[in-house]
């Protein structure tokens, strides 16, 4: 059933409702005189009692008889949902067997037949060969990499010489780039806290203290920082950005109590950036965003209506493109005490996302998504809004119905962006997904830190994200980055197109 024939389901159950509704208050309106009529028959019968009757000392009030009250078994309830109807039980899909992919190595293992198991004759005659394939596991092993250069002298001058230092990320450290990279990874990748990464190191036989961890992941993340800067500048290019936050404990070693920082994604199609900011407070979006100088950003932000966005769109240079499926959650809130308005609602809304999966289905452009907008979905939105302001008076102003179709219509402009352009989409889940990430990782270790501790943090984040959307394996980049990263010259601008993911 499409979102469409549900309104019309809905409108014409709506209507069903409303004339049972005056039934029964007619109903009730013809109960209630009965019920007075009785009461003066009462009334009287009881004055002609007490006439003929002689008076007690005490006589007792005859209490009138209560009106009569319908079974509330006989009366459908106005408020409640339509029963869905009954659904055959899914049958639960097995999962397919894909081979193994052939790039995977391969230890061949091979055994024979030495003897017939029936007779036990050795002239055998080979025919072919059965093959059998199941993925192995090794696992990662910790080694220690020796470098070794020997000095030598020359015998024409004395002059002495060693042999030059390979590029190793940390100079003066104990650590390998290939731990830095596991370090890293494991963190960001694997969301796991450095206390369960030395955990399984020491199984190995490496002690490693948690200040020396500490340490490399802030080597790390200032090696990485102009891979970071690019990954940025990348982002600021795009006519069209994502963007969402979340909250993050900070400690404050030697202070009192932590503090409450973010995390914001910035995203678009291949790159996702991590900031931390010491606050929600607006300021730091807009200097983040360069609200102001000429530098800024400029172009469409899909983002959810939160208040300490309203600065970015001030100078116009941002425009704002709503969710829609925030909007479908409002509507989604009000059910309970709307069921009927709500669904309604919903349905409007999904109306709209029909308009997109075909255009998804017909693999439009830009413009040919823009026009089926233009054709398909504005006379939904007109329509939609009319049911809206049929709607809204029947629900007082503090009721989650009102404040759904409230919500819509505050933030009409941004909601109605994607109309006028093919490229805008109808939601954020873009940026709520590349947030889950930090999510993910929150509940694993907790806190950052110190306040040098989280915005580090975002800079690995960021890496081993873009890799993994890239489909990049992050391990193998931080390998072959970091050594060069520690080599490079002042001006190293010039070379970061080369090094980013």
């Amino acid at each position: 059933m499409t979102d469409r024939q549900r309104i019309a389901e809905l409108q014409a159950q709506n209507a069903a409702l409303q004339q049972l509704l005056e039934q029964q208050v007619a109903q009730n309106g013809t109960l209630t005189a009965q019920v007075q009529q009785l009461l003066v028959l009462v009334e009287g019968l009881q004055k002609q009692l007490a006439a003929w009757l002689p008076k007690p000392a005490a006589p007792e009030p005859v209490a009138a008889p209560a009106p009569p009250v319908a079974n509330p078994a006989d009366v459908p309830s106005l408020l409640a949902p339509p029963e869905p109807p009954l659904r055959a039980p899914s049958k639960r899909r097995k999962p397919k067997r894909v081979p193994l992919d052939a790039a995977l190595p391969r230890d061949i293992e091979t055994y024979s037949v030495e003897a017939c198991p029936s007779c036990g004759s050795e002239d055998l005659a080979a025919l072919d060969t059965e093959v059998s394939e199941r993925l192995a596991y090794i696992r990662a092993h910790v080694r220690v990499r020796r470098i070794e250069r020997p000095k030598v002298r020359c015998r024409s001058c004395q002059t002495l010489s060693t042999a030059p230092m390979p590029p190793v990320a940390v100079p003066q450290g104990q650590l390998d780039p290939t731990m830095l990279a596991h370090l890293a990874y494991s963190k960001c990748g694997l969301h796991l806290p450095l206390k369960r990464i030395a955990e399984d190191l020491a199984n190995q036989g490496v002690t490693l203290p948690s200040s020396t961890m500490s340490d490399a992941m802030g080597h790390t993340a200032d090696l990485l920082e102009p891979v970071y800067d690019a990954l940025l500048a990348r982002l600021f290019a795009s006519p069209l950005l994502h963007a969402d936050g979340t909250g993050l404990t900070v400690l404050r070693p030697g202070q009192k109590g932590p503090y409450r920082g973010q995390f914001l994604a910035v995203c678009n199609d291949d790159v996702t950036a991590y900031v931390f900011t010491p606050s929600k407070h607006g300021e730091h979006l807009t200097a983040f965003f360069g609200v102001g100088s000429p530098d800024g950003y400029e172009g469409f932000l899909v983002a959810d209506a939160a208040s300490n966005m309203n600065r970015l769109y001030d100078e116009g240079r941002i425009l704002e493109c709503g969710c829609w499926f925030h909007a479908r959650d409002k509507f989604v809130e009000a059910r309970p005490n709307a069921p009927f308005a709500a669904e309604e609602g919903i349905a409007w809304i999904g109306a709209l996302f029909e308009v997109e999966r075909s255009a998804d289905e017909a693999d439009e452009t830009a413009e040919e998504r823009r026009a089926r907008r233009r054709r398909e979905s504005v006379p939904i939105l007109h329509e939609f809004e009319r049911w809206m302001d049929s709607v809204v008076p029947r629900f007082a102003p503090d009721e989650a119905i009102a404040k759904a179709i409230r919500y819509v219509r505050t933030h009409r402009e941004a909601l109605w962006r994607f109309v006028e352009h093919g490229t805008v989409p109808l939601t954020n889940n873009l940026a709520e997904r590349e947030l889950g990430v930090i999510g993910r990782g929150r509940k694993a270790f907790l806190f950052a830190g110190s306040d040098a501790g989280a915005p580090r943090l975002a800079v690995l984040h960021t890496v081993v994200r873009t890799c993994q959307r890239l489909r990049a394996d992050p391990f193998a980049y931080l390998c072959d980055v970091l050594p060069r990263l520690s080599v490079m010259p002042a001006n190293r601008g010039l070379r970061l197109a080369d090094l980013t993911p």
